[in-house]
């Protein structure tokens, strides 16, 4: 196996393919995402165990919406089976489990370092009327925990992104996937930086544009919040479509999966 590095325009290709790849199968590709966002954001509300659950079966997501990007790539509508395709074969669901505990170690110590650094500021928020006290919250927000929070968390996503392919379908161990993602990530750091640039951008255009149409409308602010609801979910669709060509064009394997 051969990681490829590529140079910085490979994010906007990156970008492209994922736009081609949801034209094929629009409807197919968001109901995964929505099964998948939806199911995760459901375990959450489970007490004590729901959140911990959720980040174990992170790399099973992260598979399944990978197979249905591949499908929709080639014109195969993508069905909701393929997102318990990684829980079929025993030895890919025990190292998928295995990775989904160090991922779920990993967010544990984002939420207590988010915690540490933003308990003083919390504690000076203000309670009136059984609301928020926005001044209060505003002279008060927890800056040091958000910067704190980007440190930590974008090395975790170096070191998780490319780790559920590399576990389940290249049988690496737990260790070296978690290595092999991270300097992966570093070496395309460029493409990525230009791939997260484009997704921004693509966001930020498509609310303007979107708001500035009600606006001229003249809907409501409830009305533009339900109508924003599918355009949110469709760039959200978009950026998971984005990891199948990522793996692909970075990951030398002869797989039938790539």
């Amino acid at each position: 196996m051969l990681i490829k590095t590529l140079p910085a325009r490979a994010g906007l290709k990156w970008l492209r393919d994922a736009l081609a790849l949801y034209r094929r199968q629009p409807f197919a590709f968001t109901s995964l995402v929505i099964l998948y966002t939806m199911g995760l954001s459901l375990l959450t509300f489970v007490p004590l165990v729901g959140l911990p659950i959720a980040t174990v079966l992170v790399p099973f997501g992260t598979i399944g919406l990978t197979l249905a990007a591949r499908d929709a790539e080639r014109g195969v509508m993508p069905l909701p089976t393929l997102m318990m395709e990684p829980f079929r074969n025993p030895q890919q669901r025990s190292a998928l489990i295995r990775l989904g505990l160090v991922n779920a170690a990993m967010v544990l110590v984002l939420i207590l370092i988010v915690w540490l650094f933003s308990a003083d500021d919390l504690s000076n928020w203000k309670i009136i009327d059984g609301q928020i006290d926005r001044d209060s919250a505003g002279q008060n927000f927890p800056w040091d925990a958000v910067i704190a929070a980007a440190v930590v968390y974008v090395p975790i996503l170096m070191l998780t992104w490319f780790a559920p392919q590399l576990v389940a379908w290249h049988g690496q161990p737990i260790g070296k996937a978690l290595f092999f993602s991270f300097f992966a990530c570093w070496r395309n750091r460029w493409p990525f930086l230009t791939l997260a640039a484009a997704l921004f951008a693509l966001f930020f255009a498509a609310i303007f544009i979107f708001t500035q149409l009600l606006q001229a409308l003249g809907a409501s602010s409830q009305i533009a919040s339900v109508l924003l609801a599918p355009i949110m979910l469709l760039l959200i669709s978009i950026g998971y479509a984005t990891q199948y060509p990522i793996y692909r064009s970075l990951i030398d394997a002869n797989d039938d999966v790539a």
